[in-house]
């Protein structure tokens, strides 16, 4: 009849009601970020590389490619990583350049680098001439020893980049001394870089003459 018609519409619309609320409910809820989430999103925010460590006056922070950022080796926490990792070891080795070419402009090692060729250390030109004076033999021992670094001497997992594990020369620093060093080590290896392609084109620019400048203070 009527009535038991009506009854059985009212439980049916109240039925509905209930999935449509749970419905709405469940989609809610799936537009809530979760904890997990929001901290995964603080930590990729969280990094800044225009707060670390080389971020110097007057420079400033620079990447005119966008490398941190559209890198290849992952986040731009990777990439910064990564490209500054590969600056420090450039900066290392041209301060190593640097001061060497200075010293073999003053002084040669005694004894000999090839004694099948009677080659002593004195017979070397300093500068880019050593490229052709140097054995072929030398220069795989040079290549030998700089693939024992890149294989051997690995990063240190959440160190600084550059930081091998071989310390301070014992010294313990505090994080104030640390940083600061890391600073100055940074800004010097950009100077030397700089350095060293200077006085290779100075060389090339006075036909072969190495530390051509430095004739005046002869």
């Amino acid at each position: 009849d009527v009535a038991t018609f009506l009854c059985s519409l009212r439980e049916t619309m109240a039925s509905l009601t209930t999935a449509v609320a749970l419905s709405m409910a469940t989609a809610a809820v799936a537009f809530v970020p979760s904890a997990n989430n929001g901290a995964f999103s603080t930590h990729l925010m969280a990094f800044n590389a225009k707060e670390e460590i080389g971020v110097l006056p007057p420079v400033g922070y620079l990447d005119p490619l966008g490398l941190i950022e559209n890198g290849p080796y992952g986040s731009p926490e990777d990439n910064f990583k990564h490209y500054r990792g590969v600056e420090v070891k450039h900066g290392r080795t041209a301060m190593i350049a640097c001061v060497g070419q200075l010293v073999q402009q003053t002084m040669r090692f005694d004894g000999f680098i090839s004694p099948s060729q009677n080659l002593k250390f004195e017979d070397i030109p300093n500068g880019l001439g050593a490229l052709k004076a140097v054995p072929i033999e030398g220069w795989a021992q040079i290549a030998i020893v700089m693939g024992f670094h890149e294989f051997f001497l690995k990063q240190r997992e959440g160190e600084a980049p550059g930081d091998f594990g071989t310390g301070y020369f014992g010294v313990n620093l505090s994080e104030e001394k640390k940083k600061r060093g890391l600073n100055v080590e940074i800004q010097n290896g950009r100077l030397a870089m700089l350095g060293i392609l200077g006085m290779m084109a100075s060389e090339v620019v006075h036909n072969g003459q190495v530390l051509a400048e430095t004739a005046s203070f002869s």
